[in-house]
């Protein structure tokens, strides 16, 4: 424990921290051994480990976007790596291999996070880089998945407040100065001072409007998507976003001095989409952001490559017999074994009334297997059934007058009543139909718009492969539609245009899951394509050893032309 506690003292890391604390420390510390040739970690793979070298020496091995392999650096006994893994959980951005014999300790990110937990001391003593701690004090969205890390969030350009605000406070200021100059003549005026303060309560509130609504238009990066997102307080929220592999180009553009000057201007992202463009709009520094956006694609690119040339390297290994040691490769986990159990028939009575119940009542969001279906809001369903729904109600409103009035009556208003129904509820249930049979559908591979007539006399389907989806964005429109959780979320894609999920239930968790999907696909695209060149490689070596160890051909020397005279 002594020489635990002396080595973590020695990392910059941890150097700042109490006896007591490093003790704590030092007890999460395990030490592990590892041959020359094995594989510590590896690019591209989510990191939760760092370490300290206590004897051996290892390499540092970094592969570019295009796959080149570039030894960058040799570690020996004292190094520390793995920082950004254990406080943030990133991805590595470098393969570590043994090349002497090693002895490492190491330190797993849940355990110290734990200990930063029950003793606060720990994590305020960390002497953390200014990257790393920008990235664990960054604002948490609703949107970000569990291992999604914020790279850069911005907001527009101080100045762009400033010149929004510049008009109230000059009328704060004129209602301030000539409320003060006419009071300082009228000291016993003191209903000027109270209309001066009415009045100022109007630009007051427009600045406070602004400010907020300067705050509330974000615009991120983090290491899966580029998002803008704006909020315009209770009454309208839009979101914009894209995968970074979908980014095609960015442009920049900086309009008049003062942009010049004071370094702000617009970004526009573009993607494959028909209207594909996630803009950034007066951010400060669009230059240094548009850097940050294309390191983190070639980040994401290299860290892809880097798995495929590591798993092409596992396949050679296997084939030759060669063991390599590897912190990071998770196998699957086993699925949990089924029991069968007894079930009672649900009698059929009973499955025909909640058909019926369903059909009236469908749900909004249906999740079956791998196949998630979406409604329009029951908002949508209210202009469509307004007019047919005040009729029928119009009609038995009259028909109880009418029986009520001349009981003697009550066969003929039976009649009429009867009649109008007759027009009226098929007329109604159309409308309902026609709402029930429009949704939304997301699979595992595919995103899909149907839209039907009712009773099913015709049918129209889009569909698209989760592959094509280029940016995904969402609009509530209103206080209302913020009010009722409802809004349009719109799915641009490469080819097929554009799908409209109009007017769904909690459409922040639609734009969410379809983004989930979509990386999942995309995840699922590279291991198959990465498996097929493994197959092939494999089918190269097999046919290598065939020929390798079949018999030698003679070759057959051609005659010559004396020969064959």
């Amino acid at each position: 424990m002594p020489n635990v506690v002396n080595q973590l003292k020695q990392v910059p890391l941890f150097a700042n921290l109490k006896k007591g604390d490093l003790k704590a420390v030092a007890q999460l510390v395990k030490r592990s051994q590892h041959p020359a040739g094995s594989e510590i970690c590896r690019q591209g793979r989510l990191g939760s480990t760092a370490y300290i070298v206590e004897s051996g020496e290892l390499r540092v091995i970094h592969v570019d976007p295009q796959g080149r392999r570039q030894e960058v650096k040799r570690l020996a006994a004292g190094a520390f790596f793995g920082e950004t893994s254990l406080l943030l959980g990133e991805p590595r951005d470098a393969t570590v291999e043994v090349v002497q014999d090693a002895t490492l300790l190491s330190l797993d990110k849940d355990d110290l996070d734990q200990l930063m937990h029950e003793r606060p001391s720990v994590l305020e003593a960390l002497d953390m880089s200014p990257a790393v701690e920008g990235k664990r004090l960054a604002h948490h969205f609703t949107w970000q998945d569990p291992d999604e890390i914020i790279i850069v969030h911005l907001h527009k350009h101080k100045w762009v407040l400033a010149r929004h605000i510049i008009f109230p406070i000059f009328v704060l200021l004129v209602d301030l100065v000539g409320c003060g100059y006419y009071w300082a003549h009228n000291f016993d005026q003191f209903w000027v001072l109270i209309a001066g303060a009415l009045l100022a309560l109007v630009p007051i509130a427009f600045i406070t409007y602004l400010y907020l609504d300067h705050e509330n238009d974000h615009y991120v990066v983090t290491n899966k998507r580029v998002v803008h997102e704006e909020h315009v307080l209770i009454f309208r929220e839009a979101r914009t976003e894209a995968p970074l592999r979908a980014v095609q180009d960015i442009q920049e553009s900086q309009v008049g001095l003062l942009a010049q000057i004071w370094d702000f201007g617009d970004l526009i992202i573009e993607t494959a989409g028909e209207h594909g463009h996630v803009v950034f709009r007066e951010i400060p520094d669009p230059e240094g952001t548009r850097e940050a956006i294309l390191e983190q694609i070639n980040r994401v690119q290299a860290g892809s490559r880097a798995q495929e040339m590591s798993a092409l390297r596992d396949v050679v290994r296997r084939h030759f017999g060669i063991s390599a040691d590897q912190e990071e490769a998770m196998s699957p986990a086993e699925p949990p074994s089924k029991k069968h159990r007894f079930k009672l028939k649900t009698p059929a009575w009973l499955l025909a009334f909640r058909q019926v119940f369903t059909y009236f009542l469908p749900p909004l969001r249906h999740e079956q297997g791998d196949t998630i279906t979406w409604r329009k809001h029951w908002i949508a369903l209210l202009k469509p059934i307004a007019i047919p729904t005040l009729l029928i109600v119009a009609a038995t409103v009259v028909a109880i007058i009418t029986t009520w009035r001349s009981p003697a009556n009550w066969m003929p208003a039976l009649i009429g009543y009867s009649t109008a129904l007759v027009f009226l509820f098929p007329w109604w249930l159309w409308k309902f139909d026609d709402w029930q049979n429009d949704i939304y559908q997301v699979t595992t591979t595919r995103i899909i718009d149907v839209e039907r007539l009712p009773f099913y006399l015709r049918e129209d389907r889009r569909e698209a492969s989760l592959g094509m989806i280029q940016n995904i964005s969402l609009d509530i429109p209103d206080f209302v539609a913020k009010l009722l959780n409802y809004g349009s979320v719109t799915i641009e894609t490469a080819g097929a245009g554009a799908f409209t999920f109009s007017l769904v239930k909690d459409p922040r968790s639609v734009q969410a899951e379809i983004f989930r999907r979509v990386d999942a696909f995309q995840n699922r695209q590279r291991q198959a394509e990465l498996e097929r060149r493994q197959a092939e490689m494999l089918d190269w070596f097999s046919v290598y050893d065939q020929v390798r160890h079949s018999k030698p051909l003679t070759p057959r020397l051609a005659p010559s032309p004396l020969q064959e005279s």
